[in-house]
């Protein structure tokens, strides 16, 4: 038997459940307790109809958990829909980048190794900011178009190599690993 629960949405607290799923049974125990004012429910058909019947004068509203849910699936879709014109947005960094690492960049004295995921990252960063300024993109331009805030885009910008931005706390930091 499914059973179908009611709670205060103030105090959280159950109030009753249900036998079934059905708007008449929803209708008559709402129909018995004429001071309520708000009904916050999912998106099933049965409870539209119970509340209207049984609770006239109440207001219909989704649930938190229903409205993230339904968010985030609405979200998703969107995305997927756009992922094309998503992925325009971001040229592809050049190949040398992807496939083998600089020589040079192993031997700069950088504190991060070729393989750490934050020098990596900063790399790739640097890499897409600078073909976009080279390309005629302008700051701001850039900064929407990577969802960066307009010092981030300046600090990479006026970087002339990642490892000028391999500075601060990192680099002084010890470590009961460093003996």
């Amino acid at each position: 038997m499914v059973q179908r629960g009611h709670v205060d949405v103030e105090t959280r607290r159950p109030i009753d459940l249900l036998a079934d799923r059905e708007s008449s049974s929803l209708a008559a125990w709402l129909a018995q307790r004429p001071g309520i004012e708000v009904v916050c429910r999912d998106r099933a058909p049965f409870f539209a109809e119970g509340t209207i019947a049984g609770a006239p004068q109440a207001v219909q509203v989704a649930d938190r958990w229903h409205l993230w849910h339904n968010l985030s699936e609405a979200a998703g879709r969107s995305i997927a829909q756009h992922r094309r014109c998503l992925r325009v947005l971001v040229p592809e960094t050049p190949e040398t980048h992807e496939t083998e690492p600089d020589p040079a960049e192993g031997s700069s004295g950088s504190p991060w190794p070729t393989g750490h995921r934050f020098a990596h990252r900063t790399r790739t960063v640097h890499a897409t900011i600078h073909a976009l300024v080279e390309a005629g993109h302008s700051r701001r331009a850039i900064q929407r178009q990577l969802g960066m805030t307009s010092r981030t885009v300046k600090r990479y910008a006026d970087a002339a190599k990642p490892e000028d931005l391999f500075t601060g706390q990192w680099q002084t930091r010890t470590s009961v690993l460093d003996e």
